[in-house]
């Protein structure tokens, strides 16, 4: 398909030819339906299987539940698709074969899980990751993104067209002021980066929602609410007329093409338009017509979609983005708004064709301060994800100073001061003590308890001992302060904390609380983020046939009550986040700092009678870091605070954030492929001095982030 100058967007049957003339993935998946391959089977899988798997996984023993005998080459009606999906899965990630056991060749693996994901596709089941996900990154083995021979494999990125965010859509809809529409696209839901390539298409409901909207923006554009004194918009008018002109439509066209696709229209597209009015208009008459044109291009898939295809040239089995297509890549990265007018103007006369080109147009935008960068917080947020402080339930008996909004907020501010700042980024969110301590509202605490305070002692002196009875006012919901360890409110912000309690991100109330349960903290999921967003490893998910709770031991503490996870079944896993989350224990699930924990402990009165009474013990704080295969890495950890600045000087933390950057800005996970874009932007950030900026900037200058692999 030959790329016109502005086709970054073309109409939806050209872009599904577009999309038809390159691959969709490194493999094109077979259709549903084909025949089993049998021969690969029996050629390429049984034998890996009868070598490295069915010694335990057999009839008579068959661990895990799972007999691989049972299994053969036909998958149709998703005969034993689970139980494939669970192979292909365990061996993408590393745990099948088993530590200790005799480790087949990686090729053989490959081998394996590619026919696994041939035939859940032929079986109509999702085997294979769609292009766009995020589900395999920390699959991948970090040497081969790293390591010395790293860089060899080709560029693996195929062409995709990425739905709009929410975010997105909503800035978009500000282009038609005074109207409220509603939101017709959505994020999943949990943890890590949400906006992704394999987010969604658009589904029935969403279609009808986008038509509401669109046919309301339409009304509006045309004042046919009838509200008072609303004329149509000028340039929209003469469709309104009995019988406007050639001209008039493709002059209205136009308009609406600029505001809603930000280009314009080709001489064929005005030609449909017209038509389209044309025949609207016979049904509808000139209200009908103007109303098919508007929402016909509000309506139009490039509206929906980011098209990142691959429409410039060809070389060397890759496509490059055209000028529009980058245009449009490098705002959305940053911004949640289409491109500017300089940066269309860059795409539309050939100053936007080379990465330098596109490092200025980057550094443009970085440098202006009327261009809001929301996406920059957005991924510290969703990487640290200490967002979700707010969405755990807290009894405020035990507590009542707790503000979840207010940590995140807090959390929010010292994120922007280190990105502000743009040296040793990495180095400072996981080893600085300093902090904001509810900055937003503590002014106005220090004047509400001051206040209370002073009326208190004025009441005692006009009536004491009504005062008394009263007694001093309650306000230690006031005492933001508290959480953080302090006995006043801070004069002023950001505070250093002491140096052995605090250290970056992690030991933030809003990151604490948000890896902690309701009523207890959450050692478990706390080793996870460290395991996987800091050591880059895996962790399989809780298998359905397993009751995930502690047991209800309050004279227990946590860590005894974790005990029960060293079960055999159990500790495969748990052994990679335990020994890690436990280090975290220094802290309360409210976030503060503490040296004992409370248990329950039980006694017998003087007249025999049982209670129950609150015990302090001493903490067990002690960590552990292991199986990086990395010793700079491995290795004990006495606390929450020498872990966290521990691993921040060690290149595999730093490089596994940098795989975590890739993944927010490129949408997708990483792969072999992209060792030399990895390898790259972590240099760039060292040479920088740990500037974020020059990091994102190497990232949007990449062959990953330019460049579609195309048959």
């Amino acid at each position: 398909m030959a790329a016109r100058s502005h086709a970054l967007v073309v109409p939806f049957v050209a872009l599904a030819a577009a999309l038809a003339a390159v691959p969709v993935h490194s493999a094109d998946p077979p259709p549903a339906g084909a025949a089993p391959d049998a021969a690969g089977f029996k050629g390429t899988v049984q034998p890996f299987l009868t070598a490295h798997c069915v010694r335990c996984h057999n009839a008579k023993k068959a661990e895990g539940k799972l007999d691989l005998t049972a299994l053969g080459a036909d998958l149709a009606a998703g005969k034993g698709a689970d139980a494939w999906q669970a192979v292909a899965d365990r061996m993408s990630a590393g745990e099948m074969p088993p530590e200790g056991a005799k480790q087949p060749d990686p090729a053989a693996i490959k081998a394996v899980t590619g026919w696994v994901e041939r035939e859940l596709a032929k079986a109509g089941k999702t085997g294979a990751t769609a292009p766009g996900s995020l589900r395999t990154g920390n699959h991948v083995p970090h040497h081969l993104l790293f390591g010395p021979d790293a860089g060899k494999a080709p560029l693996d990125n195929p062409p995709r067209l990425w739905r709009v965010s929410p975010f997105i859509y909503a800035e978009a809809a500000k282009a038609f002021k005074g109207l409220t529409l509603a939101q017709p696209f959505a994020l999943p839901p949990g943890d890590g980066f949400k906006d992704t390539a394999a987010v969604g298409g658009l589904d029935e409901s969403t279609t009808a929602q986008l038509m509401r909207n669109a046919e309301t923006i339409a009304d509006e554009q045309l004042a046919l609410r009838k509200v008072a004194n609303k004329k149509p918009v000028k340039e929209l008018a003469p469709l309104l007329d009995p019988a406007p002109t050639r001209a008039q439509i493709d002059a209205a066209v136009q308009y609406q093409f600029q505001l809603v696709l930000k280009r314009k229209p080709a001489a064929d597209e005005l030609k449909r338009f017209a038509e389209l009015y044309a025949a609207a208009a016979k049904l509808g008459g000139p209200e009908g017509g103007a109303r098919a044109v508007l929402v016909a291009v509000l309506m139009q898939p490039e509206a929906s979609f980011r098209s990142e295809l691959g429409l410039g040239a060809a070389a060397g089995g890759k496509r490059v983005l055209a000028p529009r297509e980058v245009a449009f890549a490098v705002a959305y990265a940053l911004t949640d708004r289409a491109p500017d007018a300089e940066l269309l103007k860059a795409a539309d006369t050939g100053k936007l064709a080379t990465p330098a080109d596109v490092s200025r147009e980057v550094a443009r935008i970085f440098a202006d301060p009327k261009a809001d960068k929301p996406r920059v917080l957005r991924f510290f947020r969703e990487y640290f994800g200490y967002g979700g402080a707010t969405e755990v339930f807290k009894d405020a008996k035990p507590f009542p100073a707790h503000n979840a909004r207010g940590l995140v907020e807090d959390t929010d501010r010292l994120v922007r001061d280190i990105v502000a700042a743009d040296k040793d980024v990495f180095v400072e969110l996981f080893t600085t003590n300093k902090s904001y301590v509810h900055h937003t509202t503590t002014e106005r605490d220090r004047k509400q308890v001051a206040d209370a305070l002073a009326k208190y002692e004025e009441d005692k002196k006009k009536d004491p001992a009504k005062a008394a009875a009263k007694g001093p006012p309650n306000l230690e919901s006031k005492r933001s302060y508290l959480a953080y360890g302090l006995s006043d409110f801070p004069a002023s912000q950001p505070v250093e904390l002491p140096k052995d309690q605090r250290a970056g991100v992690l030991t933030q109330p809003a990151w604490l609380v948000a890896n902690s349960e309701n009523f207890d903290n959450h050692a478990i999921r706390r080793g996870k983020w460290v395991r996987e967003r800091l050591l880059g490893g895996t962790v399989p998910d809780v298998p359905i046939t397993v009751d995930a709770q502690l047991p209800d031991a309050p004279h227990k503490t946590l860590r005894e009550r974790m005990e029960v996870t060293k079960q055999a079944y159990c500790w495969g896993c748990h052994k990679r986040m335990n020994p890690l989350g436990l280090a975290f224990e220094q802290f309360d699930h409210f976030g503060r700092f503490r040296t004992q924990e409370q248990v329950t402990v039980e006694a017998t009165d003087a007249k025999g009678k049982k209670t129950t009474a609150l015990k302090l013990v001493p903490l067990d704080t002690s960590g552990l870091v292991d199986g990086t295969g990395d010793p700079a890495v491995d290795g004990p950890a006495p606390s929450a605070v020498e872990l966290v600045r521990r691993l921040a000087k060690t290149d595999r933390a730093r490089q596994v954030f940098v795989r975590h950057a890739f993944r927010f800005w490129m949408g997708r996970d990483e792969n072999p492929g992209d060792a030399r874009t990895l390898m790259a932007a972590d240099q760039a950030y060292l040479k920088s001095g740990g500037s974020m900026r020059a990091l994102v900037t190497s990232l949007l200058t990449s062959e990953s982030f330019l460049y579609r692999t195309a048959k």
